[in-house]
């Protein structure tokens, strides 16, 4: 087994790499952390190194051996903008990282333009089953007979929805006055401004006989453009048809028709 991981997860740690911001300008000066993690059989642990960005944003690592390196670049006005900073060199992992000095690993830092001020979304609802759809204003809190942000209909077949009494059931989410794309939660994370477009007017989450829930980010566009959300939904259905359904809202939303969302960054 020693021999093994001595095999496998020995491998030298090399990066390439070079730092730019959203307009594809280098980010010079850029501190670059990183630590290697090892573990081979005879040491386990983790080792630390730090190098710095160049004039051209570019900035080598030569780590010793390792099973995986992270990377954590920063400097003061820009917030890191690339979700995946790991990288795995062992060969226990298919897919696992070659570095490439002819082709350096592009990590993105989003320079900060100005906060501007944002409105929290937090929310949570519990109702009974309904097949009407259901309008929420995610800037106020509450439920509105038109009009807000989102729309959301049930679709639920009767009886008992558990893991025992599995049942297709779904939920159409659709965004009023605008639309909306699924994202991740990393990478919602990471984004400070609101994509231009790719956005789609409605669409629905059906569970397949699996999970009792929709747990979702994403990022929205509603009221003809003057408000930009990104938020997480949590929707549970109801197990037994007297039941209440959940669902809860989190997130923030700029309603100045503003795609800002530095405020999220972190500090």
């Amino acid at each position: 087994m020693k021999e093994g991981l001595a095999t496998l997860n020995d491998v030298p740690i090399v990066f390439y790499g070079k730092l730019e911001d959203q307009f594809g300008n280098p980010v010079v000066g850029a501190q670059v952390a990183g630590n290697t993690i090892i573990y081979n059989g005879m040491k386990s642990g983790a080792e630390h190194v730090s190098v710095t960005s160049d004039a051209n944003g570019f900035f080598q690592i030569n780590a010793g051996k390792g099973e995986s390196l992270g990377l954590w670049p920063s400097k003061e006005g820009y917030a890191l903008a690339t979700t995946g900073t790991e990288f795995k060199y062992s060969y226990m992992y298919p897919q696992h990282f070659v570095p490439d000095p002819n082709n350096p690993t592009v990590i993105k830092m989003w320079k900060l333009q100005g906060a501007e001020p944002l409105v929290g979304i937090h929310q949570r609802y519990k109702f009974h089953y309904t097949d009407a759809p259901i309008n929420f204003d995610l800037i106020a809190g509450k439920i509105v007979p038109s009009g807000g942000d989102l729309k959301v209909t049930v679709n639920r077949p009767g009886g008992i929805i558990s893991q025992q009494h599995p049942q297709n059931w779904s939920i159409q989410i659709e965004a009023i006055d605008g639309g909306f794309i699924v994202t991740s939660f990393a990478e919602s994370r990471t984004t400070y401004s609101a994509p231009e477009s790719s956005y789609e007017p409605s669409g629905t989450f059906a569970n397949n006989n699996g999970p009792d829930l929709v747990d979702q980010m994403f990022f929205l566009q509603s009221r003809n453009g003057q408000v930009f959300s990104k938020f997480h939904l949590l929707f549970s259905i109801n197990n037994t048809p007297d039941g209440f359904m959940d669902i809860t809202f989190s997130g923030v939303a700029n309603t100045n028709g503003s795609r800002n969302w530095e405020a999220t960054a972190p500090k």
